[in-house]
């Protein structure tokens, strides 16, 4: 009985050869013309839609004590502050936000966002003028300390000369 075991392994064995096979494929998909869609740049003013406000948010980290794993999840908290003090200033965003982080007497993270709460307001399609001061904007450097190094138009200046010399 055990010789027959044996026998059949063995016979099992030499039938598990590699089995070639004939492969064959044909697609037309890759010859198909790509698609695009190409969007007009729209510009919208900010209008800032009352004076600095201060806004405290507790509630949404009730439940989570400070300690060094949650930490990590300060930038998170963050944005989720940001978010909820524009929503009840009833704002798109909140320029020039100031965000202050601590623990409060409870264990728990405390972020207070000051800042000016505005919206989007005059929404357009981008004229030449338009895209001539993005590009300018664009080109605005800063120091260290924030502060713009000259103005954009001699920025531009710089920006060129530099092109030409080159």
């Amino acid at each position: 009985m055990v010789i027959l075991l044996v026998s059949m392994v063995t016979m099992h064995a030499q039938k598990s050869e590699v089995v070639k096979v004939d492969y064959m494929e044909s697609s037309s998909r890759y010859l198909e013309p790509t698609q695009s869609i190409m969007t007009t740049p729209l510009i919208a003013d900010l209008s800032v839609t009352g004076g600095q406000i201060s806004y405290t948010e507790t509630e949404a980290f009730k439940d989570y004590e400070v300690t060094d794993d949650l930490i990590e999840l300060v930038p998170s908290f963050k944005a989720v502050a940001l978010c909820h003090a524009a929503r009840a200033h009833n704002a798109d965003m909140i320029i020039g936000a100031m965000v202050d982080v601590i623990t409060n007497d409870k264990g728990r993270l405390e972020i207070t966002i000051t800042g000016y709460p505005a919206k989007y307001v005059n929404f357009r399609n981008a004229t030449m003028d338009d895209m001539n001061l993005v590009q300018r904007g664009m080109t605005v450097v800063f120091d260290s300390y924030g502060e713009a190094l000259g103005t954009p138009e001699e920025q531009v200046q710089i920006t060129e000369e530099k092109k030409v010399k080159k």
